[in-house]
């Protein structure tokens, strides 16, 4: 059973400090046909088209590879959420739709939000932050299994954990997340790690992927993508918190845990 809230009872400011924490921490997740498979070697067409040339190859664990699909991000949630997370989750579409780029030749046929919100310590990373800590971060966890709905927990768990054994790197990402898109850039690209060493599983394209986060949430604390996981090394974090790969490169440390984690 999940936890409840007394919205009668919960204190306004907090209730709305935390929709506002999670609406610009990209929160809300989304379900789309097309199940991934874990261990799956073919590329998400979907992902190519928003993707930069060295990211390519980057592994998509099961999209067909045969079947186009209509990228969005207004996907159902479960049927029995209650009304504090329908209204998060309404809110929070109705951000995406607002604040994504229109994808253009000079912008690599981006449609995901704005790029720049990686870059640096600004506001949504400042923001992103404390959501991920303290009553915020619980609210974010109880959120994620909200909009889930039942599922079968050792199913998704069992899956999470192929995914993680299956590459020396896996990634748990959402297609339009600005973070996720910097991270790969850098492991790919700065790093050199080749596409047959991480397996990438886009929670927001995956039938999956709402029952995956609120796993990945309780596993780790956090609901924020990417969750990025190196062998040997388990959760290493996001882009650039939970320490993050970016903290990490920059403290001389994500090198040598790739290089034992035989990614390159």
């Amino acid at each position: 059973s999940f936890p409840t809230v007394n919205v009668a009872s919960a204190p306004r400011a907090i209730m709305l400090l935390a929709a506002v924490a999670t609406q610009c921490s990209a929160f809300a997740p989304s379900a789309a046909p097309g199940a991934f498979r874990a261990g799956s070697a073919i590329a998400s067409k979907a992902a190519v088209s928003r993707a930069k040339p060295a990211l390519l190859g980057l592994r998509a664990a099961g999209e067909d590879e045969n079947r186009e699909k209509p990228k969005t991000m207004m996907q159902p949630i479960a049927d029995d959420a209650n009304f504090v997370t329908k209204a998060i989750y309404n809110l929070e579409m109705a951000r995406i739709g607002a604040m994504s780029a229109t994808p253009t030749e000079e912008n690599g046929n981006w449609n995901g939000e704005p790029k720049e919100w990686a870059d640096g310590m600004g506001l949504v990373q400042q923001i992103s932050l404390v959501s991920q800590v303290g009553p915020f971060a619980k609210f974010k966890i109880w959120l994620a299994r909200s909009i889930a709905g039942n599922y079968d927990a050792d199913k998704i768990n069992s899956r999470i954990d192929s995914v993680v054994a299956s590459a020396p790197v896996a990634i748990f990402s959402f297609t339009t997340c600005p973070f996720c898109l910097k991270a790969k850039t850098m492991l790919a690209e700065e790093l050199g790690v080749p596409a047959s060493s991480i397996t990438v599983v886009e929670c927001d394209e995956d039938v999956d992927g709402n029952a995956i986060r609120a796993e990945l949430g309780a596993r780790t604390g956090r609901t924020s993508m990417p969750s990025i996981w190196i062998r040997g090394e388990g959760y290493v974090g996001g882009c650039n918190d939970g320490p993050g790969v970016f903290p990490l490169l920059k403290d001389g440390k994500l090198a040598p845990m790739l290089q034992a984690a035989g990614a390159i």
